[in-house]
């Protein structure tokens, strides 16, 4: 008798599902039941399961990937345009630097201005050392020159000048990002000065000692000179005791001085142009050592003109300082601007992960349900059928024999 099954290629005698016979097959046997016909359910549906769970891993990597490497180039290139703006900043921050120091200096030799009417005073006090009064005069101005040239050229708004021209020193650096930049043009808060000599010579003093020394050749060239008895030396002296004024205009700038480079040697005499620069107060030996009431008013009359001379440079040092806090404003709310932009980039990162987890977790537990839920319709079947295939009769019907 062939069953509702017999179409199967089976080929043994017997009861062919529950395989009685010496050599019948079958599909159910008596342990086995419905399983047999259906396989093992249970561990199809957590094969499926596990592939589920691996393609849901994988499809989560693969997104948050995608979002960490937007990320990633995102905060690449708000963190060039940061670094760039560190740059600007940095130079701005020197800018400020060097006017601030320029500003110190002018407070500087504000104070030693003030010293230095107790210097001139002190010569025409009956009784006194004048001649402490007048070295002591001298280093003050030694002083001034040395605070105005006590930075380098590079940061320097109140010294460091052009000694060839007189042109005054400028500090330069970076305001933004597109390579355009600040020039802040120096003052000259020293005090400095040559005497061009009408043989072609300049004398030219070394503003951080005594020393003053003739040059030719424009100014370039240091002179030698011969002393009486054979020796070569540098023509050069000292403006506390080697220089005299003779006359001086002060109109036209023409000078005539008294030099003595050796002791034992006549003094030389130079006639030529005296040109100043600077807040305008000389050393000693311009106002005849102080030697009378008409020196010491020469030397207080340059006092006054020194001191109004710094209250001009001070008006320079303001507007640069002014300047420099502008660009300082424009770097920092650019900086602020591109931190703004790093927090947004995070939280978008932030957001985006969350909301593809969130996405990931909803298919996944959807798709587990689908399938518990297909697991539990084949539940189902397989209790009827099993009870199917389970009764006597049924079986007698399912019989296959060969």
């Amino acid at each position: 008798m062939v069953g509702v099954l017999g179409s199967l290629p089976v080929t043994v005698t017997g009861s062919a599902l529950l395989g009685t016979g010496g050599n019948n097959a079958s599909i159910l046997d008596d342990n086995a039941g419905a399983s047999s016909l259906f396989g093992d359910i249970a561990s199809t549906n957590s094969s499926l399961f596990n592939q589920i769970k691996n393609n849901a891993s994988q499809r989560l990597a693969t997104a948050l990937n995608q979002v960490n490497q937007q990320a990633s180039e995102r905060n690449a290139a708000i963190n060039v345009q940061n670094e760039r703006w560190i740059t600007v900043k940095a130079q701005i921050n020197n800018a400020q630097i060097a006017v601030s120091n320029g500003q110190d200096s002018a407070d500087k030799v504000a104070n030693t201005l003030l010293l230095m009417r107790g210097s001139v005073a002190g010569t025409g006090i009956q009784g006194e050392n004048t001649k402490l009064y007048v070295e002591q005069f001298d280093a003050q101005v030694t002083a001034i020159n040395n605070e105005a040239d006590s930075s380098g050229p590079a940061f320097n708004l109140v010294g460091s000048i052009n000694r060839q021209d007189g042109t005054y020193n400028s500090v330069e650096y970076r305001s933004d990002v597109n390579l355009n930049s600040t020039r802040l043009t120096g003052t000259y808060i020293g005090s400095d000065y040559r005497i061009e000599a009408n043989d072609g010579t300049v004398w030219i003093p070394d503003l951080g000692s005594d020393l003053i020394q003739s040059f030719k050749n424009g100014g370039t060239e240091a002179e030698k000179y011969t002393t009486n008895d054979g020796q070569e030396v540098a023509k050069a002296t000292s403006t506390r005791n080697g220089l005299k004024l003779l006359s001086y205009n002060q109109q036209t700038g023409k000078v005539t001085v008294q030099i003595s480079i050796v002791p034992d040697d006549p003094p030389l005499v130079v006639t030529g142009t005296l040109k100043k620069n600077g807040i305008g107060v000389m050393q000693s030996w311009y106002y005849n050592g102080f030697a009378t009431d008409a020196d010491r008013k020469r030397a207080f009359t340059d006092i006054n003109a020194a001191e109004v001379n710094l209250v001009s440079a001070r008006g320079d040092l303001e507007r640069s300082a002014t300047q420099t806090a502008i660009d300082q404003r424009h770097a920092d709310a650019a900086l602020n601007a591109l931190s703004a932009q790093t927090q947004k980039a995070n939280s978008d990162q932030s957001k985006q992960t969350e909301d593809i987890r969130l996405k990931a977790a909803q298919q996944y537990l959807a798709m587990q349900a689908n399938l518990q839920n297909l697991q539990s319709v084949q539940s189902n079947y397989l209790q009827a059928f099993s009870s199917f295939v389970g009764d006597a009769f049924t079986q007698s019907l399912l019989d296959i024999n060969t």
